[in-house]
């Protein structure tokens, strides 16, 4: 890019920018400065009143207002009026979160406080479906629909929710059947072909006994990124979707619930559509992908789960039960050049099995507790295959026709079993002073069969770890409230399919020390809360790759890391029909200590002491204001505009050689609601910033340059709703 070319496009970011701005400032983001205007305004009228928040994040039903954690809640009309369509829309509105899907459906970059994922490691975070805990990274990035709520809870939650809750918990909560006949259908049309439908009806089989419901949706989408010479092809990021979600929630006894949930997720899309960066260009600039190889992947998720609660004089036992299948399968090009030189398969296919049992105090009193055991059984295959190819092979003295010619491969079958028995007891004192003490006991056996090797050789370790967390929040009102809390986090080691490097990975654990307010104001119209935070980190995972090999690794290389900083999260309704909301997220990091024998003699080699945890924004924000106007008595017309984004020192990998550039993202939607039926058109990326979704150095690849893949550019389009 021509220096006169950069200017102009810095001139018009600067410009978008003072646009947006004049636009925010002459919005109803504006009022929150003349709140006292509306004072005459009758205390708790109605429509001025926030809605009170209930959640479960810690296994029972409580106001979000009364729990001593950062937590971030969706209902069902925010995830629709903010066009929540799967975790990842949901993780840019949330301080110090994000996630980032580009290898494959399935393969999710998170990244929660500083506390990140490694690629092919285990989630830093415990995704909760419905009171079933997600036992695999791929079952994470699901889309969202005929959704209650989803809850983000932030910082270690591994003494409720277990090992690789180390960085905090997402908890999400379908609709649940009901007593009447309802239920919706949806569709929608967008940028790039993009067409969704949904639909799901609820009822009743034998009224107050028997209910059910069911719910499905569907996607087709042609791609954005540009496939520049595969045959056939002219878009690499396409996608087909197929969700169906049933559920038969039964009252046998007046005592006893018995819910019955079984969910089917098959995707199958363009995958590894990763562009060469040409050297000396700028990383950050989206690029279309280049292979001579249609690459594709798919992921096929089948989940089935039976939770019983049954009332009993003071407490109730709840038993969770749960089967999954995860299945997922990648044909990719691995050169991401015109010619035909590498080629790569692999496969994963797991089976796991849980059961959860808990006690539950029940009588309301100032003091609640509960307890359980926890039981985890999982088999898992991954099998990685390299191949040459047409291009290749001569210069390897071996005739082209030979291709696909495999030239490299690992495969392991992994059965492991985790165990864990947990607690948690809570009083709160007369005075407002409340006290929560929780513990957990994780044992995570792993044992590996390398398939490839000579006499397939075996590997066992096992995993232990306490998780205990305190909590001291104090209430000044029932509405106003200060906390410090101080937990503990786990991620299970375990097994990498190669000797290359390492066999075993270490565990990594932290210790969160929090402090925090919430309060509701102005007659709760609004509600602020803030924390401040400071984790340290022993052992923390990373992830190195040679593409050559077929050696993909997890190693230890970082015996102590820290990581701390601030949030703020702000809802009001000002004025009746007008809503805000604000969050704002600042984070920074620090490897205090760095082995350098681990990747010693390797590209990557180098002490990286004092540098930065990779993938961590040191800024995130996000705001949003709607006002609804009443057209007539059964019409109501919505603008919605929405700001997010992030900056910082952002740096992709742990030597801090390459830095990603601020992302700033403006969505604007109108929803015309008129009785039942309700129209949507949106933009997303109205401004049509250019930014990428990883960046992977050559280093770190073992490939023959850097690469990137592009970040989707603005959509536009409209959907249409209609319950009934």
């Amino acid at each position: 890019m021509s220096a006169l070319a950069k200017g102009q496009s810095q001139s018009r970011h600067h410009h978008r920018r003072i646009i947006l701005a004049a636009l925010l400032a002459g919005s109803p983001l504006a009022l929150t400065a003349a709140m006292p205007a509306v004072a005459q305004e009758e205390p708790g009228a109605s429509g001025l009143m926030l809605e009170e928040v209930i959640v479960t994040a810690r296994k029972r039903m409580e106001r979000l207002q009364d729990i001593p954690d950062s937590i971030t809640s969706f209902s069902a009309a925010s995830i629709e009026s903010a066009n929540i369509q799967n975790v990842k829309d949901m993780a840019v509105l949330v301080p110090n979160v994000s996630i980032v899907e580009a290898q494959q459906p399935g393969v999710a970059m998170i990244n929660i406080r500083g506390v990140g994922q490694a690629r092919n490691g285990e989630s830093p975070v415990a995704v909760v479906i419905d009171g079933v805990q997600a036992s695999n990274a791929s079952q994470i990035t699901q889309d969202l629909f005929d959704i209650e709520r989803i809850e983000v809870l932030k910082g270690p939650q591994g003494a409720v929710y277990g090992r690789n809750a180390i960085g905090g918990a997402i908890n999400i909560v379908t609709r649940q059947p009901t007593d009447t006949f309802e239920g919706f259908v949806q569709a929608g049309y967008g940028t790039a072909n993009d067409k969704r439908v949904s639909a799901s009806l609820s009822g009743p089989i034998i009224p107050e006994r028997l209910l059910f419901r069911i719910a499905g949706s569907a996607r087709d989408f042609d791609g954005q990124v540009d496939s520049l010479m595969t045959p056939g092809h002219d878009k690499a990021d396409w996608q087909e979707d197929r969700n169906v979600r049933a559920g038969l929630l039964a009252r046998p006894l007046e005592d006893v619930t018995l819910d019955l949930r079984y969910a089917r997720l098959d995707t199958r899309a363009g995958a590894a559509y990763y562009g060469l960066i040409t050297p000396g260009d700028d990383i950050d600039r989206p690029l279309p992908y280049a292979g001579d190889r249609a690459s594709w992947a798919d992921r096929v998720l089948n989940d089935a789960s039976a939770k019983l609660d049954i009332e009993l004089p003071g407490v109730t036992l709840t038993s969770v039960t749960a089967l999954s299948k995860v299945s997922s399968f990648i044909d990719e090009d691995l050169d991401f050049t015109p010619l035909s030189l590498t080629i790569a398969e692999q496969s994963l296919k797991t089976r796991n099995f849980s059961q959860e049992l808990r006690l539950t105090s029940n009588d309301g009193g100032p003091f609640k507790w509960l307890g359980g055991v926890y039981y985890l059984r999982s088999r898992q295959t991954l099998d990685t295959k390299i191949s040459g190819g047409a291009d290749l092979l001569p210069a390897l003295g071996l005739p082209s026709s030979m291709a696909p010619l495999l030239l490299a491969r690992t495969a392991a079958r992994d059965r492991n079993k985790a165990y864990a028995g947990f607690g948690q007891l809570s009083y709160r004192f007369d005075s407002g002073l409340e006290v929560t003490g929780a513990l957990r006991y994780d044992v995570d056996d792993r044992h590996q069969t390398d398939l490839v090797a000579a006499g397939n050789p075996e590997y066992d370790q096992t995993f232990r770890s306490w998780q205990p967390k305190l909590s001291l929040s104090y209430f000044f009102e029932a509405d106003q409230m200060v906390y410090a809390t101080v937990g503990k986090g786990f991620r299970s080691g375990g097994f990498n399919p190669q000797e290359r490097i390492t066999r075993v990975y270490d565990k990594e654990e932290n210790w969160n020390y929090e402090a925090g307010f919430k309060t509701s104001l102005m007659d709760r119209r609004m509600v602020l809360n803030g924390a401040a935070f400071y984790t340290r980190i022993t052992d923390r995972q990373v992830y190195i790759l040679d593409l050559i090999n077929s050696a993909q690794t997890l190693a230890n290389p970082i015996p102590k890391a820290e990581v701390y900083g601030a949030e703020l999260e702000m809802t009001a309704r000002p004025l009746r029909g007008l809503d805000l909301s604000a969050s704002i997220g600042l984070t920074d990091s620090k490897i205090v200590s760095y082995r350098t024998d681990v990747f010693a003699g390797l590209p990557v080699a180098g002490d990286f002491t004092g540098n930065k945890l990779p993938q961590v924004a040191g800024l995130s924000y996000a705001l949003s204001a709607q006002y609804a106007f009443d057209l007539t008595d059964e019409a109501t017309l919505t603008p919605r505009l929405e700001w997010n984004g992030s900056g910082g020192r952002y740096y992709w990998e742990i030597d801090n050689q390459a830095r990603r550039s601020a992302i700033s993202l403006v969505n604007a939607r109108l929803t015309l609601d008129y009785d039942a039926l309700s129209v949507t058109a949106y933009a997303e990326n109205l401004f049509k910033e250019d930014y990428i979704l990883e960046y992977v150095a050559m280093e770190w690849s073992g490939a023959a340059g850097n690469f990137s893949a592009a970040a989707p550019g603005r959509r536009i389009g409209i959907k249409a709703r209609f319950d009934f």
